[in-house]
């Protein structure tokens, strides 16, 4: 993919961040902005219900070792000890069943973002997305818009019937993809990390224990959503 494409596809900002992210030590410092939406679950079951999956495999990943390697696929870097039952999803082509190109989580209970430091706190029947991925040469084949439904399906199937996802506001494919399918934007978090302190702040629906920590692990900001 040239340079201009990368920029159409994810946009200036989200590749500016990329580009940051890798130059830049991840312990030294770091800035992120999410944007939090409610997905509408009866709209995704309803995608689901009429979606054509034959030309590919989706499932609920419960073993423990396909879980680790999905959770190396999708870059997920929650500590798993704060991810116990939590949901993992992947996609394959039907024919390369053993080849993951798509993967997704569910988080439920709790979310700890422990490179920024705050942990979200997540009600009874709610359950946050997160981590989706789609691997580069599957790009362009709707693989997203099979998984989040399937994802959204289950997961409501479990008894979790709200559904949220935080979303990098430059993140143009992203972005798109989850505000289709939301309700509506309750809010936004902003982290800025300088070594081993980070400062949070939220907006709209969105509410934290206190502002700042030093303690990114033993000690996170605490948010729940409304």
């Amino acid at each position: 993919m040239s340079l201009l494409q990368k920029l159409k596809s994810h946009g200036v900002l989200h590749s500016l961040e990329i580009g940051f992210n890798r130059v830049v030590p991840a312990w030294c410092f770091r800035f992120s902005v999410g944007t939090v939406y409610a997905l509408n679950v009866e709209q995704l079951n309803r995608r689901w219900d009429e979606s054509e999956c034959d030309r590919y495999a989706i499932k609920r990943v419960e073993d423990s070792a396909e879980q680790d390697e999905l959770r190396k696929i999708t870059w997920n870097s929650v500590p798993v000890d704060t991810t116990v039952g939590h949901y993992g999803y992947a996609i394959t082509r039907a024919d390369e069943p053993g080849k993951t190109i798509g993967g997704v989580w569910g988080g439920v209970r709790q979310f700890n973002e422990a490179d920024l430091g705050f942990q979200i706190e997540l009600e009874k029947e709610q359950a946050l997305i997160y981590c989706a991925y789609v691997a580069k040469e599957a790009r362009g084949e709707g693989i997203y818009k099979r998984l989040l439904p399937f994802a959204a399906h289950d997961l409501n199937s479990e008894g979790y019937r709200n559904l949220v996802v935080m979303v990098q506001p430059w993140n143009k494919a992203s972005t798109y993809i989850h505000r289709k399918h939301a309700t509506r934007t309750i809010g936004s978090v902003a982290v800025v990390r300088v070594f081993g302190l980070a400062m949070v702040f939220c907006t709209g629906g969105i509410s934290k224990s206190k502002t700042c920590t030093t303690g990114l692990l033993s000690d996170p900001v605490m948010i729940q959503i409304r």
